[in-house]
């Protein structure tokens, strides 16, 4: 019996990382939307991730094999225990890096409180009345993004402010 057990932990720990590993790919299609400074490495992290997931998926298929063959093997149960936990442990790391993609990819989105007049944007949990609670639109997004701003003058505005030297 401990032995069935054994071959069934692990297979479901097999089944387990394939499904992590089909999933993984997924995350691929949000790192357009990482910030240029973090791209590399976040990238690098998920292709390091997949070959692990894809390497235990592999040791996973070799362990149910070496015990479907009954070749002797020490503590079965606490190896088919610590597979199965290994490949949890991996699906649960697949979902945090998921919410941070998609945490990043979601920065900017939503409503923002903006003034009609000066385009001042207040903080999410910011008094209304309170002016710390306002700050520029280039202050707002370089907070949460990677932009960084250069000013300039549109033709509208340069015909409006400046019209002796619009043309």
């Amino acid at each position: 019996m401990q032995h069935i057990l054994s071959i069934i932990m692990i297979l479901i720990g097999a089944v387990i990382m394939l499904f992590s590993l089909v999933k993984a790919r997924e995350l691929h299609i949000l790192t357009p939307f990482i910030p240029e400074r973090s791209k590399s490495a976040i990238i690098r992290s998920l292709r390091l991730h997949r070959g692990l997931m894809l390497f235990f998926f592999l040791v996973y298929c070799a362990v149910a094999g070496v015990f479907f063959l009954g070749l002797p093997f020490v503590g079965e149960i606490l190896v088919g225990f610590v597979f199965l936990s290994g490949a949890i442990f991996v699906l649960l790391g697949l979902h945090l890096q998921s919410s941070m993609l998609l945490e990043i990819k979601n920065t900017l989105h939503g409503l923002l409180p903006i003034c009609a007049s000066c385009k001042k944007i207040r903080s999410a949990d910011g008094d209304p009345h309170d002016p710390a609670a306002w700050s520029s639109v280039e202050a707002f997004i370089s907070a949460k993004t990677s932009a960084d701003f250069t000013h300039s003058i549109c033709p509208d505005c340069l015909k409006k402010l400046y019209p002796d030297i619009y043309k």
